[in-house]
């Protein structure tokens, strides 16, 4: 026994992993200080612009460089160069595209054009997270995990800082929590610019050859083809909701809801996100341990990803909105419409960069394709025939859960991995899916 525990952690992916996510056990503990105080701080409503705010910059970021940000920690070392120079022009392009079909919406007084909170701060906050895309993967494929720690420390730390600051320079005049957020990326960006000079890992930006990049475009085509629309509409799937939601609900509604996102999400923050980096340069530069790595990942992933549904289900959404505070109280009964949502989503998530190694993108933006259509197209439907948010949301959650789950089966399949391995997993797995089908009962 104990020799297995000191080979797990001595394992490169756990040991590489716990270099950027020690600073995320920080950030951990951070949202657990912070949230209260924000949520006495900024209304349910504030939450809500937020909401809408974050959800589209999401969906933005995600086609801001049409995948091709992916391929800096895959390309070879010769290419590098080439893709920041696609990056940086793609992204350009994007943002400037963005900008005009805004100017045309206010132009034309579309409600959500004119509605949206503080446009001017996109701009800026999308630039600023061109750069961070940049920095951070450049910094990712040269291995620099304490530099990606600290900077998780800083965005983190900056916009819990910056967030409740401007709750009383600035509450009444502009959103906080949006101008807070966009001052942490800025200051983040720099400092990991400020670290790939000092490791004089930005020497390839001066290179460029207008024929390699065209043939490196072709190269990797896969990724604006496929991997691009795939994350697309995963993340399309994950953020229009809230969008959606707020022309048929208040904007409290969708505070609640949008919290609750973050609160389910945490465990992915903490380990999930940063094995997820590691995962994916590490099957990207020795494809012979492809299998093994994604089995261990795989393994960890089974037992996080069921704690926060596991946690709602036996009573933890009455400590949430005990958490939050009084005039959220309906947020504990958002958390159980959603957590059969979270599980699937945090154990998939993390192992994705599986299909770009194994060139299954293809086969990727097929199920991203089902989740976008089932998740979306149900949230549309119920709001059509009832006007009940919790309906809304227990829907909306049973068919993310349907598509997830079989994207882990043939995530399994791909690794060529068997289920049989995780029988031990799957009974803990149902037996939490069954206390909270009887919590949701309670709620109808």
């Amino acid at each position: 026994m104990k020799s297995r525990i000191k080979a797990i952690l001595a394992s490169p992916l756990v040991w590489n992993s716990a270099k950027i996510s020690g600073s995320n056990v920080i950030m951990y503990m951070l949202p657990l200080i912070v949230t209260p105080i924000l949520t006495r701080l900024y209304t349910p409503e504030a939450f809500g612009e937020w909401g809408v705010f974050s959800s589209f910059v999401a969906i933005v970021n995600i086609g801001l460089f049409l995948g091709f940000e992916n391929v800096i920690i895959q390309a070879k070392e010769e290419e590098v160069p080439h893709i920041l120079k696609i990056c940086v022009i793609t992204s350009i392009c994007v943002i400037a595209g963005i900008a005009l079909f805004f100017l045309g919406g206010l132009k034309d007084e579309v409600t959500f054009f004119t509605d949206f909170p503080v446009p001017y701060i996109l701009f800026i906050y999308l630039l600023l997270y061109a750069a961070y895309t940049i920095f951070y993967n450049l910094a990712n494929r040269y291995e620099q995990y304490y530099a990606l720690s600290f900077s998780n420390i800083i965005q983190g730390g900056g916009q819990a800082l910056f967030r409740i600051i401007l709750a009383f320079v600035c509450l009444t005049t502009i959103n906080g929590l949006i101008l807070g957020t966009t001052i942490a990326l800025g200051l983040t960006a720099f400092f990991i610019f400020f670290i790939l000079v000092r490791e004089k890992l930005l020497k390839h930006f001066s290179k460029y050859n207008i024929l390699i990049t065209k043939q490196l475009i072709s190269k990797y085509r896969n990724f604006p083809l496929y991997d691009a629309p795939a994350s697309l509409l995963s993340f399309a799937a994950f953020n229009l909701p809230i969008i959606i939601l707020s022309f048929f609900f208040s904007r409290t509604d969708i505070g609640c809801f949008s919290i609750i996102l973050q609160l389910l999400l945490m465990p992915m923050s903490l380990v999930g996100s940063a094995m997820g980096k590691v995962y994916y340069q590490r099957i990207s530069s020795n494809t012979d341990t492809a299998i093994a790595t994604t089995e261990e990942m795989l393994k960890i992933l089974a037992v996080i990803s069921i704690l926060p549904l596991l946690f709602i289900a036996c009573g933890g959404d009455k400590l949430i909105t005990l958490f939050l505070g009084s005039q959220w109280d309906s947020a504990g009964n958002v958390a159980l419409c959603l957590a059969l949502w979270s599980f699937p989503t945090i154990l998939t998530q993390p192992v994705l960069p599986l299909f770009r190694v194994k060139n299954k993108q293809r086969t990727l933006l097929f199920f991203d394709t089902l989740y976008f259509i089932s998740s979306i197209g149900s949230i549309l439907l119920t709001c059509s025939f009832v006007h009940n948010m919790l309906l809304t949301l227990t829907i909306y959650a049973t068919c993310c859960f349907v598509v997830k789950f079989a994207l882990f089966i043939h995530i399994l399949y791909l690794g060529k991995i068997s289920i049989k391995q995780f029988k031990n997993h799957i009974l803990l797995w149902g037996l939490s899916i069954i206390i909270l089908i009887v919590r949701l009962t309670e709620l109808t």
